[in-house]
């Protein structure tokens, strides 16, 4: 793996990478193929430096949803960021909490490394977002818990001038860790909410939400077939996103039996590629 450049990686496993392209939701996003297949390349290759595995395999291991989603808000799609920030923010928030009890610190951090991850600042013409160095190796949220703690000792010690960390915060981290399997359980629960939540909407409604997340119109685009202000369809997709929240968390919680922290990690966990995978259930509609 030491001497396959990008080239020749492109060139080798060109099919696959399309694959990976196309179920990953890239072009969603306005992902360029070529943009895509570096990301996985420099994944591949940090993967191939720990790992004795073949590149097939360690292609398996790339979150190419993820890294989809991430490609899409580093290169300034808004609709990413949209994603991003409704499916992660919380996470993000939640983090924080998990290093600190000062609720106020834990969501300046919060709002801090959101803009951070943003790219608020730009230097050269380009913007410059922590989620550049996020090449799917791992999932997204367990890649967020790593920069929260890491911001988190930045600002402690900024605080304290560089006095010891608490012994328990390393602790904290691995404790708050996701497995894969229990993102699969979350995974499964929350789209079986989302899709029950979705089954008792009202057509129009979901007629609104398949506009935005299934045909990607813009909210001026939706407004010139309803005949509203864009500005009065963006407050009925934010009421039904509201809305549908609040169902899918009293659904989780009384239906599924789930304890508020799975309910909370539920609700925060990936977007995978669609928020809370709305494309999906509404094609199914």
């Amino acid at each position: 793996m030491a001497d396959l450049t990008f080239g020749k990686f492109f060139s080798e496993y060109h099919e696959r990478l399309e694959e990976l392209y196309v179920t990953s939701g890239a072009v969603t996003w306005s992902v360029a193929l070529d943009d895509f297949a570096r990301a996985v390349w420099e994944g591949v290759s940090v993967l191939a430096s720990r790992e004795s595995a073949e590149v097939p395999r360690l292609l398996e291991k790339i979150r190419s949803e993820e890294l989809a989603l991430v490609l899409g808000c580093v290169a300034g799609n808004e609709r990413a960021w949209e994603a991003f920030s409704f499916g992660y923010r919380n996470a993000v928030y939640e983090a924080a909490c998990a290093f600190t009890s000062d609720l106020t610190m834990a969501r300046e951090l919060s709002d801090t490394l959101t803009s951070e991850l943003y790219g608020f600042e730009t230097r050269d013409g380009q913007r410059r977002s922590k989620l550049n160095y996020y090449h799917g190796r791992s999932s997204l949220k367990t890649w967020l818990r790593a920069v929260v703690y890491q911001k988190f000792v930045d600002e402690y010690r900024h605080m304290v001038r560089h006095e010891p960390l608490p012994d328990d915060l390393q602790q904290a981290a691995q404790e708050n860790a996701v497995s894969a399997p229990d993102e699969e359980k979350y995974a499964s629960w929350l789209g079986e909410a989302v899709s029950v939540t979705l089954r008792q909407l009202a057509p129009e409604d979901k007629l609104v939400l398949s506009y935005y997340y299934v045909q990607l119109l813009t909210l001026k685009q939706i407004g010139r077939i309803t005949g509203q202000h864009e500005a009065t369809v963006y407050r009925h997709l934010d009421g039904l996103r509201k809305k549908m929240r609040k169902k899918i968390e009293e659904y989780l919680r009384k239906v599924k039996k789930l304890s508020a922290l799975d309910v909370e990690r539920c609700l925060s966990f990936e977007a995978r590629g669609a928020l809370f995978q709305l494309d999906k259930e509404l094609k199914s509609e």
